[in-house]
């Protein structure tokens, strides 16, 4: 019965604040619709933080509010009373609006790719493989779980699921094999450093690769909307990718390296 009552808060909780926000007064010099906005945007964070149903559903549920509602949410007095304008139709082009960015799709696409991994162990496969070769000593351990990451990197938009969801699965039972244990004075043998190095690679491989997380996508649709220089750096940087790729690997190879040797001298 407590776990039937905790939902019902859980779910009445963004529909309380969404109601407690309407009835705000709308603060000077910002248009009605825009606090109404901020109000169900307020509403859809503190859903996912308590999430009562998927975070999916809860943006889809504000999605559509905002298309129903379009007359008090997105549309301001002068563009309702313009008799060409079709609230309606507009409504529902913005609700859609996500669903024709092909970054959107590009990241999808890159997550089914992800779950390929997952399913068909492909990732696992590749990471044993350099675990079996390159794992006969400590220092090279630390370069196959470098090396694990950024193979996978331009497949996998999500540092998450591509570390934690195929890296570490393999790592985690290996310390132990050494008797490194995790929370006990042992970790520093050889786990603390097996740990170090798939952080160290996760943030190199991120920043490495457009793909390589998801944010990176979305910046980049960003900045090609906003920046002004954005044309010209588009038309520049195909012609310097050999001296982009060589800056970025040298760059990272003295980070990897520097990393590498502090953290295996320590532990």
């Amino acid at each position: 019965m407590s776990l039937a009552k905790d939902k019902i808060w859980k779910l009445l909780a963004p529909l309380v604040v969404m109601g407690v926000m309407f009835l705000i007064p709308v603060p000077d010099g910002m248009p009605p619709q825009a606090w109404h906005y901020f109000a169900v945007f307020v509403a859809m964070i503190v859903g996912m933080i308590l999430e009562p149903i998927p975070a999916t559903a809860i943006s889809f549920i504000a999605v559509t509010i905002c298309v129903i509602g379009s007359n008090y949410l997105l549309f301001d007095a002068s563009e309702l009373a313009d008799p060409a304008f079709k609230a309606g139709k507009q409504a529902l082009k913005w609700g859609l609006a996500g669903f024709s960015s092909t970054t959107v799709w590009l990241v999808f696409g890159a997550f089914i790719f992800a779950l390929g991994y997952e399913v068909t162990g492909l990732g696992r496969r590749i990471a044993l493989f350099l675990v079996k070769f390159m794992g006969k000593r400590t220092l090279t351990l630390g370069y196959a779980i470098v090396i694990i990451d950024i193979l996978l990197a331009p497949f996998t938009p999500s540092n998450t699921a591509r570390t934690g969801g195929t890296v570490f699965p393999v790592i985690k039972n290996l310390p132990p094999l050494f008797k490194s244990f995790p929370n006990d004075p042992s970790a520093r043998r050889i786990g603390g450093y097996l740990m170090w190095m798939m952080v160290i690679s996760t943030s190199l491989s991120s920043s490495m690769f457009v793909t390589g997380a998801a944010p990176n996508v979305l910046g980049l649709e960003f900045v090609n909307k906003n920046c002004r220089y954005s044309n010209q750096l588009a038309a520049m940087v195909p012609q310097l990718p050999a001296g982009w790729y060589y800056f970025a690997d040298r760059c990272s190879v003295v980070v990897i390296r520097s990393v590498q040797t502090r953290g295996h001298s320590q532990c």
